[in-house]
């Protein structure tokens, strides 16, 4: 058990940067899985090759005097995550995108690299790939082998887009994470981006998806899987399926890495008991749960695929749509609020597979739920920031279908092998890359 100071500390940390309607934000993370000139992943730690470590200094040093400083961090099995600044626009956050790829463009013909824009990698198991050397990560790596049969294609082989809200009141943010986590599932289809899987194409296996809900059933999914969906007191039960939550790893007021045998909650009392808890210990533990939406000290939407180039900003177009516009996000919450237990367990399951005539609720397939709620979203975004992010894709989807299934279309008709296949999609790309960066 824990105390209950603990339970408020939890809470005093997602209510720690609340802030005016005025000066909201919005931030946004993508994940890339970098090869070298013959389709073999860059090694994720230093050695005679180049590294992803090297990579991100080469990336850090093209960003110096653009104007940008984004977080660049290395994820598990080398891939690279880019973490933006919180903007008040979708327009200041492109901005700083497109410079960030530019960078990343020039950096990968330097250095003769293939840059992915698929959500999972395409022909790689997970046990080929190299974890990094740090014991954070061999932690996790190490509990994930016992706790889902996917566990360690989530960590090393997916890429994701991640999109970070801030608010104003507890009560906003417990709105904002209710209708997220309702939401889910059509994020997860509508963004599918997972077309290969082993070197054969994934057909309608939601592949990210999947291997989510095959990772620790203790720590990911969606919050309504762990009891959590009662709107009026979601953060408070937040806080405490965090601290019943088993402790993967700990950071030493030294800054070495830990272990402790119990939960996060029995972790941060002994901290406690001695009067040594501190704020960064709280984060630590807030950051030690995965599901879809999650707080920290702010709102974190995980589960959109990463989409390809040209695209990263619709995710955050979709949510920002749905969740700034005050008419948008009471629409959304009606229609939300309305969906049983039941119905939203029947959601969930659905978006494994790419069937959009599967009909989760009572009346509607899937399609005319990621309809519906690509137009709200698109209500509630103005001409002058933000249409222009999610009408493209809307379109897209509405004409074509998911970038799994595309992708997947274009490659039968190419007669290749996934990997040649993949090389000259890069070709492409680049090329499309260099005006879609051009500042």
């Amino acid at each position: 058990m824990y105390s209950p100071e603990i339970a408020v500390a939890v809470k005093g940390a997602i209510a720690s940067n609340f802030r005016k309607k005025s000066d909201l934000s919005i931030g946004a993370e993508v994940e890339n899985i970098v090869y070298d000139d013959t389709f073999n992943r860059i090694p994720v730690d230093r050695g005679n090759a180049f590294s992803t470590h090297d990579l991100r200094d080469e990336l850090e040093c093209a960003n110096a005097g653009t104007g940008i400083e984004p977080t660049l961090t290395i994820e598990p099995g080398g891939q690279m995550e880019y973490a933006s600044a919180p903007h008040t626009t979708l327009q200041g956050l492109d901005r700083e995108w497109r410079k960030y790829m530019n960078g990343f463009l020039s950096t990968a013909k330097e250095k003769r690299l293939i840059v992915s824009d698929f959500a999972l990698e395409p022909v790689v198991p997970a046990d080929e790939i190299t974890i990094i050397d740090h014991p954070k990560y061999k932690l996790m790596h190490d509990r994930f082998a016992t706790t889902g049969s996917l566990g360690h294609e989530m960590m090393l082989n997916t890429a994701s887009v991640q999109i970070n809200l801030d608010y104003t009141t507890i009560e906003e943010a417990a709105r904002l994470a209710f209708v997220a986590d309702v939401l889910h599932p059509i994020a997860a289809l509508l963004f599918s981006n997972a077309p290969f899987y082993r070197g054969k194409t994934a057909g309608t296996r939601n592949m990210r998806e999947i291997i989510w809900r095959n990772t620790d059933l203790a720590r990911s999914n969606c919050l309504i899987d762990h009891g959590i969906d009662n709107v009026s007191t979601l953060v408070d039960d937040f806080g405490d399926y965090v601290l019943d939550t088993p402790v993967i790893f700990t950071f030493q007021k030294d800054g070495s890495v830990g272990t402790f045998d119990g939960t996060l909650g029995q972790w941060l009392s002994s901290l406690n008991h001695v009067g040594k808890m501190e704020k960064s210990d709280v984060m630590t533990a807030l950051h030690q749960t995965f599901t879809q939406v999650r707080f920290k000290h702010v709102l974190e939407i995980r589960g959109p695929d990463r989409p390809p180039f040209g695209y990263e900003l619709a995710p955050a177009a979709f949510f920002q749509g749905l969740l700034r516009s005050p008419s948008s996000l009471e629409k959304a919450m009606e229609v939300c609020s309305g969906y049983t237990a039941s119905e939203r367990m029947n959601l969930n399951s659905a978006a494994q597979t790419l069937d959009f005539g599967q009909s989760p609720v009572a009346g509607k397939t899937v399609r005319d739920m990621c309809e519906q709620f690509l137009q709200l979203a698109l209500d509630g975004l103005s001409k002058d920031d933000g249409e222009s992010y999610l009408h493209p894709f809307a379109d897209k989807f509405l004409t074509g279908g998911t970038f799994s299934f595309s992708t997947q279309e274009s490659y039968q008709k190419s007669g290749k092998s996934v990997v040649q296949f993949t090389r000259d999609r890069w070709d492409e790309q680049k090329e499309f890359l260099k005006n879609y960066t051009r500042i």
